[in-house]
């Protein structure tokens, strides 16, 4: 389960708060471990009702001292008559109408009892730090802890991120990139996940990149080389039919390159923009099937709508018909579009030769020719078009074996 990071902040102050009153409390506690001024008031009060109004003067101030000196008390005992007839230290005066204070009462450090037998007990404390002293300690505990424990959770928090900071400063994409790792199950989990994914992505496209202005170029040659060669020829050449045999062909090598040209270009921009969505109309797949397989020739079954970019995929359909026909020349080709399960299918099948496992899994790198395409006309990139041109319109392509010989290419899209 993915544990959301502000959760884990708020619960971790949370802890740290709660661990702080508590030790700041029980420091507290330690330093200043002598009993509150009711507690002492209660005690000493219980005392002298039961016992020192028996006692004999000698006896009762002695008794006396020896709470006053346990307790760290300034006492005073005195008569109905208010008059003090025991004390210790500096025993606090009576105050002077009595009539207003209930049995106990206390102001500040002073607390008086006044027994029921006409007796009054004045105490004070001799505290050995002032209450404020006791407020700035506690504060001051309880602000360090609490600065210490936040600071070790916050940075335990930050760490992770400092190290994915570095994991990504350090991708160099000239290289095989390392992936960040992942640790744990919040934000920062799903930060490193998607720079890795993002890694992928870059990885694969520039690997893209690098293998289409390879074979670009490789592919690009063949014609130039073609119009040099029929250039020097028609050049030296005085038939007049010579002459326009050469320049014919030269016309169908500029064709080519045009062709050639303009793929590499849309491959590119398949790459680089996705479908905006003012592209996007609602588009009849068995129109746009029936119209590519009837230029050949070819039968074309089922209907289906999807909301796409009517110009690209009248492009798919287009290729895979026409791939169909130069790998297959003189086998029956079919094209299907169907429906099922929100899914748009189309189909082309042919009886060709057909292609090995390996081959089929490379058949929609671009400029790829299998060892039963040589000598078909093409360059290798129109079946790279349609995968791409599928998966912008957020679906794919496969290519399968087909059943009694030659290949089943299948595209599969959103229903709309």
């Amino acid at each position: 389960m993915t544990r959301r990071m502000h959760f884990r902040i708020w619960i971790s102050f949370m802890v740290v708060l709660v661990i702080s009153v508590i030790v700041s409390g029980m420091v507290v506690n330690l330093v200043f471990s002598k009993p509150s001024f009711a507690e002492n008031a209660h005690v000493v009060a219980d005392y002298f009702v039961a016992d020192l109004a028996k006692m004999e003067p000698p006896a009762r101030q002695e008794r006396l001292d020896a709470f006053a000196k346990a307790f760290g008390l300034d006492m005073g005992l005195y008569d109905s008559q208010r008059a003090l007839i025991a004390g210790a230290g500096t025993p606090p005066p009576l105050p002077r109408d009595l009539a207003d204070h209930k049995p106990f009462s206390h102001d500040g450090h002073t607390a008086l009892f006044n027994t029921t037998t006409g007796y009054h007990v004045t105490i004070n404390h001799r505290p050995q730090f002032s209450h404020a002293s006791r407020i700035v300690f506690w504060l001051s505990s309880f602000v360090g802890l609490l600065f210490l424990g936040s600071y070790f959770i916050s940075r335990r928090l930050t760490r992770r991120l400092e190290r994915l900071q570095r994991a990504v400063a350090g991708w160099d994409f000239a290289q095989p990139v390392d992936p960040v790792p992942i640790e744990g199950k919040d934000e920062v989990a799903r930060l490193a996940e998607s720079f890795n994914s993002a890694a992928r992505r870059i990885t694969a496209l520039l690997g893209q990149q690098r293998n289409l202005l390879a074979s670009a170029s490789h592919e690009l040659r063949t014609p130039l080389a073609r119009i040099r060669l029929a250039s020097q020829m028609m050049a030296e050449s005085q038939a007049p039919q010579k002459r326009e045999e050469t320049l014919a062909a030269i016309h169908d090598d500029i064709n080519e390159l045009d062709g050639l040209v303009n793929d590499i270009l849309l491959a590119a921009r398949l790459d680089a923009n996705p479908l905006e969505h003012g592209e996007l109309e609602l588009v009849d797949l068995g129109q746009l099937a029936a119209e590519a397989a009837g230029a050949f020739g070819y039968p074309a079954e089922g209907s289906a709508q999807i909301r796409g970019h009517r110009k690209m995929l009248r492009r798919l359909i287009g290729n895979l018909v026409e791939n169909a026909a130069k790998h297959a020349p003189g086998a029956p080709v079919r094209v299907e579009v169907s429906q099922r399960e929100g899914s748009v299918f189309i189909r082309v099948s042919d009886g060709g030769p057909g292609l090995s496992a390996e081959e089929r899994e490379r058949v929609f790198d671009p400029f790829f020719r299998g060892g039963a395409s040589s000598g078909a006309e093409g360059y290798g990139l129109g079946l790279s078009i349609v995968k791409k041109i599928a998966q912008r319109h957020g679906g794919d392509a496969r290519c399968l074996q087909r059943e009694g010989g030659g290949l089943l290419f299948e595209v599969e899209l959103p229903a709309a």
